[in-house]
């Protein structure tokens, strides 16, 4: 996996003498970080969430200065202090590109987060990562589509407009699918004949609208 390149204004005189003396001895981990108007997670605190969090993309370059998207997954959240500026970095488990990675006809991305590659190169700086999430794929079930995740980004970067910052151009909207239409006479391959469920309504002076006496816990 290569990185983007870095301009030499990315990094000041000092930054560089800093980063040179090495961070101190201790590191900092997280369940969850928040950086760039993302909040990230783990895959063990996903785990105990009803939100997922942990998904990432980095978009990187190969040796013909192409660009190339890597998925993963965010196993441990480091946070190095450097005596004056403290570096957050993810370690993941990256999904092998050449294999991991297809793309169908409709131009949804699709990813197989068993297949996983670059166990070398786990890191990634926090800053550089963008969130994202993973779909259940319904026709191939041990794989999942990617979604770009959503930034909270009012206020970062000079963002003013959240909906005009989230744009993501090589996603296609599901309307590309081919959906089939049904004229009135037409007959519904899906209606099922099988079952014929009833709707019970319970008279006003009844009870039982859906709510029930509250239990104080102490």
């Amino acid at each position: 996996m290569v990185q983007r390149p870095c301009a030499a204004s990315d990094v000041s005189t000092d930054d560089i003498k800093k980063l040179a003396a090495c961070p101190i001895f201790t590191v900092t981990t997280y369940q969850a970080y928040g950086i760039n108007g993302y909040t990230f997670y783990t895959v063990q605190q996903d785990k105990k969430s009803i939100y997922q969090n942990s998904g990432v993309r980095i978009d990187t370059y190969d040796n013909n200065m192409q660009k190339v998207p890597y998925y993963g997954q965010i196993e441990e959240i480091w946070e190095l202090n450097y005596l004056g500026f403290k570096v957050a970095l993810f370690k993941c488990q990256w999904v092998q590109e050449s294999q991991g990675v297809t793309r169908d006809k409709n131009g949804f991305v699709s990813v197989d987060l068993r297949n996983v590659g670059y166990k070398t190169e786990p890191f990634v700086l926090a800053k550089d990562v963008l969130q994202v999430f993973y779909v259940p794929d319904t026709v191939r079930t041990m794989r999942h589509i990617f979604l770009p995740g959503k930034r909270r980004i009012v206020g970062v970067q000079n963002a003013v407009d959240e909906e005009e910052f989230n744009q993501f151009d090589e996603i296609p909207p599901f309307a590309t699918c081919d959906l089939p239409h049904l004229n009135a006479n037409d007959k519904t391959l899906y209606l099922r004949t099988d079952h014929n469920e009833k709707i019970r309504v319970r008279s006003k002076s009844g009870r039982g609208h859906g709510r029930g006496r509250g239990r104080k816990e102490t």
